[in-house]
């Protein structure tokens, strides 16, 4: 079964392309932002344009790489060997839930700690909590919410406008992050 993945990047199409250029566009745009917090000296803004640089890098390989199919490949695969695949949707509804109590409790505490930070960075943790949240529930592997996800155009589902719009959130508070002196 795991046997039968492979990277998808033989298999992309204009929208995981799409998604790609994105990702790196939104990084550099991090790592611009994340000069301007270095030069007015503020650290906490620093580390998270940072960290939002290099976490969407990881992201925009992932979408060629197609790592979260491996992921779910794995999980069903433990389930199966270990008797309890019988009982995995059950599993994969309390995963759901807690994974969107575990994001609204996170991106509250988040909202909270960044309070005094620059405007934009609150709006960039927005867009990273949306994506998250889509992320982690494709990854869930519901087969009814991949059929959601995958209406609209061949080319470019519902499930890539919405993963965009949290990237473009993101690379749209990059933009207009211009700390104060």
């Amino acid at each position: 079964m795991i046997g039968d993945w492979q990277a998808s990047i033989a298999h992309a199409d204009m929208a995981d392309w799409g998604t790609v250029a994105a990702y790196f566009l939104a990084a550099i745009l991090c790592w611009r932002a994340e000069r301007h917090a270095r030069l007015q000296r503020s650290s906490r803004e620093k580390i998270f344009w940072r960290s939002t640089a290099i976490f969407f890098v990881l992201l925009g390989f992932n979408e060629l790489l197609d790592l979260q199919t491996l992921l779910t490949m794995i999980g069903r695969a433990h389930a199966k060997a270990n008797g309890w695949y019988p009982d995995h949707r059950r599993i994969q509804y309390l995963f759901i839930v807690a994974l969107a109590i575990g994001a609204l409790c996170l991106g509250a505490a988040l909202l909270w700690l960044t309070r005094r930070l620059h405007y934009s960075v609150r709006l960039a943790l927005g867009g990273l909590v949306f994506i998250g949240l889509f992320i982690l529930l494709r990854a869930a592997s519901f087969h009814h919410l991949y059929e959601i996800l995958g209406r609209g155009a061949a080319d470019f589902p519902l499930g890539w406008i919405q993963e965009m719009a949290g990237i473009l959130l993101v690379a749209a508070a990059a933009l207009l992050y211009r700390p104060e002196r």
